[in-house]
């Protein structure tokens, strides 16, 4: 399986380094930004267009869709 090169935190742009503390004080795993940031763009695409609009927005609450995706997750046999 092909994997991405993660890359450091101390060698991130100033907002992916930023997102990256922002995420690790929320106790989430900022792994995704070390991988993410080989495609800056679509991370900035995915936080901002994509998961703002299609988790925080709509008709389903954000606890709910939280609660489906770690449903998915375990579902689907996620180990994190």
């Amino acid at each position: 399986m092909t994997q991405l090169t993660k890359i450091p935190r101390s060698e991130l742009s100033p907002e992916l380094a930023a997102l990256h503390d922002l995420l690790t004080k929320e106790g989430v795993d900022a792994r995704f930004v070390e991988a993410g940031a080989n495609a800056p763009e679509l991370l900035d695409w995915y936080f901002n267009s994509f998961y703002a609009k299609v988790f925080y927005d709509g008709r389903v609450d954000a606890r709910t869709k939280e609660l489906l995706r770690l449903k998915l997750s375990k579902t689907h046999g996620c180990q994190l």
